[in-house]
């Protein structure tokens, strides 16, 4: 069975069957004693809506648990970093070895990332399938 990332958040509004909270991501670094004399320790407010057919249980600064299975982050991972990076090689090296100038092949190479994330923009309802938080009350 997956490992569960858990995150406690506050719920900032709660329609039909979403609510949206937002939670505090924290770095490694943010929990050390000593961040305040380093300066490198931060964390960012991030908020997600999570689809649950339990959203009128929600209220406004309600605190809550999301949650979302570790090998779903490793989904998201792929998708977002390793595959941009892998058509964005594959394209630089095509068009290179196409006999096509440094220019030409660096142009090539950035319309074929942004095609990649139009086809993921227009994939999304897919992956919303796959990877998805989860929200219960602690």
């Amino acid at each position: 069975m997956a490992q569960t990332v858990e995150h406690i958040a506050t719920v900032i509004r709660a329609d039909d069957d979403v609510v949206e909270a937002e939670l505090t991501v924290q770095s490694a670094c943010a929990a050390c004693h000593a961040r305040s004399v380093c300066g490198l320790g931060e964390s960012k407010r991030k908020r997600v809506e999570i689809a649950t057919p339990d959203a009128a249980a929600y209220v406004p600064g309600e605190s809550v648990v999301v949650s979302i299975e570790s090998n779903m982050g490793m989904i998201a991972v792929f998708w977002a970093y390793v595959m941009p990076f892998v058509v964005l090689l594959g394209a630089l090296i095509v068009s290179s070895a196409a006999g096509a100038g440094d220019g030409v092949s660096a142009l090539a190479a950035l319309a074929a990332t942004a095609l990649y994330f139009v086809a993921l923009y227009l994939c999304r309802a897919r992956l919303e399938r796959k990877i998805h938080f989860k929200i219960h009350k602690p």
